[in-house]
């Protein structure tokens, strides 16, 4: 084993010769390691060809991180398979999802942070078969493992992006609501939603389609049926204020004349099987091919089909499927139909009939398909897919990207993946793939996207509504709350289950999604604000409260969490509550009932725990003392007008300070200075409050905000208000 030194917080131990994934950005050339036989706070063992580094755990540890993974947010006593899956039913016993980030830290008396970077399979036991060991089991010999010598997760989010790299940042307009359904099959279905959201007052910013606007399933195909006149199909919908956001698979059908088959053919393009000859799985054209997406040639060619897409006026895309995801291999299907012959011939089949279920389900993403087929690992390397199976969406991410750099140049883009590994962070978002439509999926939601911000993802979210079954309108109501404070912010639903649009209930709950949706609006230049913020000083956007107070009892609070730096979400997330419980650590707050974005009526409570009422129309939301709020009147869409007035809301006791950021929101100039920003400083003075405003204006981004309208809370007065116009 090779150590190195990387500086005083990160230490790398390197075993073998481990291939390179493209998770770490900072340079380690021209370092020298030395040799060493042990690591820090584990053990190491041997077996066959599987590396075991165990911990001891200690009574007070908990276990925090491992991004995409069920169950709680401390993750002790639980077991893990790294090894990406799709399995779209999430149950809490579920070992794999769709990710693999191994990043996490150990919490107790000595704390400290692991990332191992590796494309293989990883079991990790968290005391679950042994309550006090913690096993982490890797099936090959060549890997990096990472060590961090931190003592908080804001230290070990920190160290681990300055290993592997900035968050993506997408367009401003991806802050908005977006609508989705598989499937919203043709432009006529497309068109009802768009005009229900604008008829009905109901913002959105972004319609997308599911695999039925192909043409029979195929990868960058429209149908012309469905969709005639596509490019002028977009730019209608853009006028209006909507993107369009087609789904892209990684699954090329076999079909001769099919532009995508005989280039990928032509060109050596696709996975191989044992003999050399193309891969042939199945998914939804039926039997496909895999593009090697290790190789850069082959994603260069993928980017490249982008450009039809792009050149029409797409600006975003979901990739999906990319476990890569396989219905069945032809030779299993043989041998199953062989099976269902023989229980057939059968006088009673009996039990048989059980084992013929069994048979059924097992075809899907059998671990056989990915021992069987091969990438061309960045042109030179040949290796099994099992090997460098989490690698795949990630590396079919790049691939997008090739196109978005091409087609785009200098343009943010719009990009969230269903399969992801660490290192992606950089350039696309993910969401959490085929959750349902359970109650007990709301709290689902809330840790994985904790987890998955510490990960380095902080753009990311759940399908709002619930992905599958048939959901109830108190549950999109909850939901949607929920939702309107997470960055993806996004309903999706399947095919065959209840419709689940705003309007797709009664009055009510119309009345109570839109009155939600439009307070995620208002808080857009909040949103916008506190994100580029989080990017900037590298900590996550959604986060765990232990993040900002430091108390033994917030690090077992899962159920609330820190949005941005200002405000505390603490969502009703059970059937038929007429409120929740709440723990208000270290400080005051002000208590926001939001439901309506302009109407506060705010009420001050003292730190401690309160069972707070919460009627089916209300948020409960909570700003901390001596910080600040700004809204903005909701728009039809990011975008549609210029922000001339903020709304300005705070709990102040002492000072409260907060900068306004505003840049362009499409491309990435605001890396070279080209942002302006409004700074409010609140000043609490005997029973009224001094107010100054500075703003540093880029030339290039005018500051448009001319009059700021407070609310504020503190004064034995009650409530001040003010408005102040500004000039230049």
């Amino acid at each position: 084993m090779e150590y190195l030194k990387i500086n005083e917080k990160i230490s790398l131990h390197r075993f073998g010769t481990p291939l390179k994934t493209g998770a770490v950005t900072l340079d380690l050339t021209g370092n020298d390691f030395s040799e060493k036989t042990e690591i820090n706070h584990l053990n190491i063992s041997y077996e066959q060809e599987r590396i075991n580094l165990v911990y001891n755990l200690k009574p007070e540890d908990r276990i925090f991180g491992l991004g995409e993974t069920l169950g709680c947010f401390n993750k002790r006593g639980m077991k893990f398979r790294l090894f990406n899956s799709d399995d779209p039913v999430h149950t809490p016993e579920k070992e794999s999802l769709y990710g693999t980030h191994c990043l996490f830290m150990v919490d107790g008396e000595e704390s400290f942070g692991i990332f191992i970077d590796y494309p293989g399979e990883m079991i990790l036991d968290i005391g679950f078969s042994k309550k006090n060991i913690f096993k982490i089991s890797v099936s090959d010999n060549n890997f990096d493992l990472y060590i961090f010598k931190i003592d908080t997760l804001q230290e070990l989010t920190r160290n681990y992006l300055h290993l592997c790299g900035t968050p993506y940042i997408p367009p401003a307009w991806a802050f908005g609501y977006q609508q989705s359904r598989w499937s919203y099959p043709d432009a006529d279905s497309v068109n009802d939603i768009a005009d229900h959201c604008r008829n009905l007052n109901i913002p959105c910013d972004a319609i997308f389609l599911d695999i039925d606007y192909m043409d029979n399933y195929k990868v960058f195909t429209v149908s012309d049926d469905k969709f005639p006149d596509f490019a002028k199909y977009v730019k209608k919908l853009k006028k209006a204020g909507f993107k369009l956001i087609p789904i892209i698979d990684p699954g090329v059908k076999i079909e001769s004349g099919y532009s995508m088959y005989e280039e990928g053919k032509e060109n050596n393009y696709f996975c191989k099987d044992n003999e050399s000859n193309d891969f042939t799985a199945a998914c939804w054209p039926g039997k496909i091919h895999f593009p090697d997406f290790l190789s850069p040639e082959v994603r260069l060619w993928w980017g490249n089909h982008h450009k039809e897409f792009l050149e029409n006026g797409i600006e975003g895309f979901w990739i999906d499927m990319n476990e890569p995801s396989i219905f069945y291999a032809p030779s299993a299907l043989s041998s199953y139909f062989e099976q269902v012959k023989e229980i057939e011939s059968l006088e009673d089949p009996g039990f048989e009939l059980f084992r013929l279920k069994w048979l059924s389900e097992s075809l899907a993403n059998h671990p056989d398909y990915y021992r069987s087929f091969f990438h061309n690992n960045e042109g030179i390397q040949k290796v099994t897919n099992e090997s460098v199976h989490n690698l795949f969406g990630f590396k079919m991410a790049e691939a997008t990207v090739e196109g978005f750099k091409k087609y785009l140049p200098g343009k943010r883009y719009f990009l969230v993946s269903r399969s992801s590994f660490s290192g992606q962070h950089r350039i696309s978002a993910v969401w959490a793939g085929d959750n349902m439509s359970w109650w007990e999926h709301l709290i689902v939601h809330i840790r994985m996207l904790l987890s998955l911000g510490i990960s380095g993802f902080f753009y990311s979210g759940s399908d709002v509504g619930g992905f599958g079954c048939n959901s109830s309108a108190d549950l999109v109501i909850r939901w949607t709350q929920l939702g309107a404070f997470t960055p993806f912010f996004r309903n999706h639903s399947a095919t065959g289950t209840r419709s689940q649009e705003p309007w797709a209930f009664d009055d009510d709950t119309l009345n109570i999604v839109r009155e939600t949706i439009r307070t995620r609006y208002s808080l857009f230049p909040y949103i916008y604000s506190e994100f580029m913020r989080s990017v900037r000083d590298f900590h996550p956007f959604v986060s765990p409260l232990m993040m900002f107070f430091d108390s033994e009892r917030v690090k077992g609070i899962e159920d609330q969490f820190m949005f941005g730096e200002s405000l505390m979400i603490t969502p009703v997330i059970e059937r038929n509550a007429i409120g929740r419980y709440v723990h208000l650590p270290e400080c005051n707050w002000l208590l926001w009932k939001s439901s309506k974005w302009h109407e506060h009526n705010c009420v001050i409570y003292k730190s401690g725990d309160y069972f707070i009422e919460t009627g089916l129309e209300e948020i409960p939301v909570f700003m901390r003392e001596n910080t600040l709020m700004i809204q903005a009147e909701p728009q039809n869409y990011i975008g549609e007008t210029i922000i001339t007035e903020l709304f300005v809301t705070g709990l102040v006791t002492d000072e409260a300070v907060y900068e306004y950021y505003t840049d362009n929101g499409e491309d990435s100039k605001h890396k070279d200075g080209e942002f302006s920003t409004l700074t409010i400083t609140v000043n609490a003075i005997d029973d009224s409050f001094d107010i100054k405003v500075k703003i540093n204006e880029n030339f290039e981004v005018p500051m448009d905000v001319n009059r700021l309208s407070f609310e504020l809370y503190g004064s034995k007065k009650g409530v001040y208000k003010e408005t102040i116009t500004l000039t230049k």
